[in-house]
């Protein structure tokens, strides 16, 4: 199917001069359509060849005329190759030859003799590289589709650089591990990239021009000093690590309009601290749905009250104490009635605007007490025993008692008395002394 870009410019290149032909889902063959049925149609003055589901395993310009040809779409076949040789230059435009078998693109296929290309529909064959030379000629092409092949890391670091022209660029799902910003270098004009279901685990250093970037589906779990002033839409759906998401790694997105984070399963916290006046300013559509957020922070009050359009719903909300600040503003109570409670079980498949305020509980809060008492507790008793222990190793020692083996015990008493006391004392214990020898 062509994607609503495609269309868009389908109608650009279209006329009132446009003549088509539509051969599409007949089931024909090459030999039938070169050997019948362009002996039935002028196709010379075919500006618009479409040739869709059909049975081509090749396509070569020699056996027939495209002089006025703008459009070719040859999607849905079995092509396994396809030359331009016969004629100097054409004036295609459009190509179209998505959902085929190409492995390779042969250099007589993109030549110089067809430099006046704007679409070129690659999606879902067998390419595994796209070398320096295979897009070179392609200077005014504006849209580009590699999605669905299995390139890996087989793209060739000059690959784009001379698509100074490109405006769209899809490399969803081509199993690549990285993007150097190499591939991107010259892609001034570049306003929208699908790097989608690939194993990226950080986000690259992308054109600081994009306007719209597609992440859906990589392994990135932060979008830490993303820089993109212009960006206006960003996709973070189906996410596989996106734990949390950060508003305030958001901060250089100024221009963006519209977020989307849908069905990233593991996604369990929104945060948004500390706020700031520069953070999404432009946001008007900010959809988390069929996520897993079981609460909602009130840090977020700012952002859901200057979105027009917000989507929370099939997250399983946890409707308890945390939430009560949803009934505040008008804004809030408006969101309330589009949250489906999951827990806990006296609130389950109500509306969180149908639960009185004096409801919402939480469970928790006891469980989260009682430890914190014990510690207390805990502490309290400690802190005694140490005292009680510095008390009685400060205190005076009244006597001292000193016990020795086959010897007399000698008392000592502490004795308070003035010094003339004391010279009394020492001569009677001499008198005794001398009397005994």
């Amino acid at each position: 199917m062509w994607s609503p870009t495609i269309a868009i410019l389908l109608l650009f290149v279209a006329s009132s001069t446009t003549k088509t032909v539509d051969l599409s889902h007949r089931g024909l063959k090459k030999e039938d359509f070169f050997m019948e049925l362009q002996t039935q149609i002028n196709l010379a003055d075919v500006t618009d060849l479409i040739l869709r589901e059909n049975e081509f395993d090749s396509f070569l310009d020699c056996s027939t005329n495209l002089a006025n040809l703008r459009t070719l779409d040859l999607s849905q076949n079995h092509l396994q190759r396809f030359f331009f040789l016969c004629k100097d230059e054409y004036n295609l435009q459009l190509l179209n030859v998505s959902h085929n078998k190409l492995e390779y693109i042969d250099d007589n296929a993109f030549n110089d003799r067809i430099p006046k290309l704007k679409i070129l529909d690659l999606s879902w064959n067998k390419l595994s590289i796209v070398n320096e030379t295979m897009l070179e000629h392609f200077k005014i092409l504006e849209y580009l589709s590699l999605a669905n092949n299995p390139i890996n890391n087989g793209i060739h670091e000059n690959a784009f650089w001379n698509l100074k022209a490109l405006r769209y660029l899809n490399l969803s799902n081509v199993s690549s591990s990285h993007f150097t910003s190499v591939y991107f270098k010259t892609l001034s004009n570049l306003s929208t990239l699908d790097l989608s279901d690939n194993p990226l685990r950080m986000v690259p250093l992308l054109p600081i021009n994009l306007e719209e970037l597609d992440l859906s589906g990589t392994y990135i779990s932060g979008l830490q000093d993303v820089f993109l002033p212009q960006l206006r839409e960003l996709k973070l759906n189906n996410m596989q690590n996106l734990k949390e998401l950060s508003f305030n790694d958001l901060e250089n997105l100024t221009s963006l309009e519209i977020l989307s984070v849908v069905g990233s399963k593991k996604l369990i916290h929104l945060k948004l601290f500390p706020y700031n006046g520069r953070i999404l300013p432009r946001l008007q559509q900010l959809l988390i749905n069929d996520c897993s957020l079981k609460t909602l922070d009130y840090n977020m009050l700012p952002i859901i009250k200057r979105t027009a359009v917000l989507n929370l719903q099939n997250n399983p909300w946890n409707c308890d104490c945390k939430m009560q600040w949803m009934s505040m503003s008008n804004s809030t109570r408006i969101l309330s009635r589009n949250i489906k409670c999951s827990a806990p079980d006296e609130h389950r498949d109500k509306l969180l605007s149908e639960i009185p305020n004096y409801e919402l509980e939480c469970d928790d809060q006891a469980s989260v007490f009682h430890p914190v008492l014990w510690a207390c507790i805990l502490i309290l008793v400690v802190a005694i025993i140490l005292a009680v222990g510095f008390f009685l190793l400060k205190r005076p020692l009244g006597r001292w008692d000193i016990g020795r083996k086959n010897r007399d015990t000698v008392t000592y008493k502490n004795v308070d008395e003035s010094s003339n006391d004391m010279v009394r004392i020492l001569a009677v214990n001499d008198a005794i002394e001398r009397n005994e020898e």
